[in-house]
């Protein structure tokens, strides 16, 4: 899979992506591969297929769980041992001042075109695309340190030397990037005509053909509506012990959900060989299962999902605030988002969506990670106590409805993604706690893009319940979210380094606090030292509640028994992804 460069939306499935070594890993052994057995394919299914094949304009899952399969970077995290592993580098070495990273590519590395790769693609990446303003992309973000990018240089055709302005403790984690060709996209990423070829590239209308990829898989046919076909790679690096090529399959297959089916019913049915399970799924299954089916509980998702209000102040082109200026100022009331964090009512979506099958969530950080803070300030389902924070910031209830201090009904529009049922029932709870307090809630349900849009282009939106990845791992992961000018700092966009179509919007002190927090965590390499501020920016963003946490379904998976060498790891990534991360590894086992 491929590791996220800070984190991601969560697409249908719920999501919209890095540690020194010093970290504590979890106690694991690494899994040990089997020799497997060349040909035939895996099929599986995901409720949304890609909006593009280009590894750097990925926004959302549905594009980066194929996108994983393509491309690889100089390191990863093992899913098992959790410690960082050398992929298209052989080797690295750190100077004793831990600011210069010395990386030796692997000798015979290609493209799946047959061209070299070598230092040369690893120095365009960093410099040309990652680091590129007019290319946007999640991945710069977590490499910044105090707004610095490391300086990449090639010493020779197969080292790289990458500098950081001050030692950085997560950087050798971060490294995951896909390496992209320079020999084919040398001269996109520049702009043309006012227009950068590079961010119109391999889309999803693109010829499949010439798309150069240097991961397990590489694109073989794409029939919007049904299904990518992924191939074996013939000049991908890796092999077994044996020393075979590897992927062992012909063809990964990622088809699109049945309207009309459940993943569930096409896995019962044998059409796909693995599943991401729901909550009545799973005790359904458990009540039967079948002999040939292995299914797994990983434990608490890694991700988050959440409602946010938006409280940017930023203005158009025209002068005119994105956000109603009435309904900014009750959005940029923490007293107000305290009160509608107590009237999340946590344990009944436990109990009616998911059956049991989840835990509240609290914090911002994944509950398995090592920094993560148990003892945030919570807000425990209380209508009372939500109806009086929402008296002492001024607001009145007549005949049932409430008022802002200024007479103004408190009315607003509370959206989420289509195809989405979990996310729909969570709503509709919401709206029912919230309408109980004399706000108006409508609900309504948009297409995922246009979401996304909203969020990044226009922000003219309001309330809106989304989820992110996360990460078990690592707090930086999720750096994107709290840096001011960060692709996902969502609630309250508008830095002016992006915004230029009119005023850029105001910063509240704690937010500036928090970046600060997570930029002197990521130069801190004592662990106790550096959990302590993870610690404490959790603390500051759980008082002042920008994102109202919901609940954390547990990672469900099942799979075939004739599918070998898999290896289901929470760390693996989301979904499926827990149990694909392996996949060049995945053969068919014969009778």
């Amino acid at each position: 899979m491929l590791k996220q460069t800070g984190v991601r939306l969560r697409s249908n499935a719920l999501r919209w992506l890095l540690c020194a070594p010093l970290l504590l890993s979890l106690p694991a052994q690494a899994f040990e591969h089997q020799i497997g057995v060349r040909g035939g394919k895996r099929v599986v299914a995901n409720r949304g297929l890609p909006n593009t094949f280009n590894a750097y304009l990925s926004f959302e899952t549905a594009s980066s769980d194929v996108i994983g399969k393509m491309y690889v970077g100089l390191v990863a995290t093992d899913p098992i041992t959790t410690d960082v592993h050398p992929v298209l580098a052989a080797s690295w070495h750190i100077s004793p001042d831990r600011r210069t990273y010395t990386f030796k590519l692997r000798e015979g590395l290609k493209w799946s075109d047959g061209q070299p790769l070598t230092a040369e693609d690893v120095v365009f990446t960093y410099r040309e695309i990652i680091n590129n303003p007019d290319i946007p992309n999640n991945a710069r973000d977590s490499l910044l340190v105090e707004d610095s990018f490391p300086d990449v240089n090639q010493k020779d055709r197969l080292t790289v030397v990458i500098t950081t302005a001050k030692p950085f403790a997560p950087f050798l984690r971060t490294l995951h990037h896909p390496i992209m060709p320079k020999h084919i996209l040398q001269g996109t990423t520049r702009p043309k005509a006012g227009e950068v070829p590079f961010n119109a590239m391999w889309d999803r209308n693109a010829d499949l053909s010439k798309i150069v990829v240097n991961g397990p898989w590489r694109p073989k046919s794409y029939t919007p509506g049904r299904e990518v076909v992924l191939e074996r790679n013939p000049h991908f690096f890796r092999t077994d012990k044996a020393g075979n090529a590897l992927p062992y399959l012909d063809e990964f297959v990622i088809k699109a959900s049945d309207r009309n089916r459940s993943n569930w019913e096409l896995f019962e049915a044998g059409e796909i060989d693995a599943v991401s399970l729901q909550s009545e799924d799973y005790a359904e299954l458990m009540q039967r299962k079948p002999e040939d089916v292995q299914v797994k509980n990983l434990g608490s998702d890694t991700g988050t999902l959440f409602v946010m209000f938006n409280m940017s102040t930023a203005t158009d082109e025209a002068g005119q605030q994105v956000v109603d200026p009435i309904k900014s100022r009750w959005f940029r009331n923490v007293k107000f988002r305290q009160a509608l964090a107590h009237a999340i009512n946590k344990e009944r979506m436990i109990a009616e969506i998911y059956r049991g099958q989840a835990t509240p969530q609290y914090s911002h950080v994944s509950q398995q990670n090592p920094f993560y803070n148990a003892n945030v300030s919570r807000y425990p389902y209380d209508l009372k106590q939500a109806a009086r924070l929402l008296t002492e910031a001024g607001f009145r209830r007549r005949e049932g409805r409430l008022f802002d201090d200024q007479g103004h009904l408190v009315e607003f529009n509370l959206v989420t993604n289509q195809g989405n049922r979990l996310r729909d029932q969570a709503c509709q709870i919401l709206s029912e706690d919230w309408q109980a307090l004399g706000i108006t809630v409508n609900y309504i349900q948009i297409p995922f893009n246009h979401m996304v849009h909203q969020l990044d282009q226009t922000l003219d939106w309001e309330a809106m319940m989304v989820g992110l990845t996360g990460s078990a791992v690592d707090a930086h992961n999720g750096i994107n979210c709290w840096r001011l000018d960060g692709r996902m700092h969502m609630f309250n966009m508008g830095h002016p380094s992006r915004w230029t179509y009119g005023k850029p919007t105001r910063f509240e002190p704690w937010e500036q606090e928090v970046q600060d927090l997570y930029e002197q965590a990521a130069q801190e390499f004592d662990p106790v030292r550096r959990k302590a501020l993870y610690f404490k920016a959790q603390e500051v963003v759980a008082a002042h509640v920008p994102m109202l946490y919901t609940v954390n379904p547990y990672s469900l998976v099942a799979y075939r028994e004739y599918l070998g060498n898999i290896a289901p790891s929470i760390h693996g990534g989301f979904g499926l992804n827990q149990i694909n991360w392996n996949s060049e590894y995945h053969y068919i086992i014969k009778e």
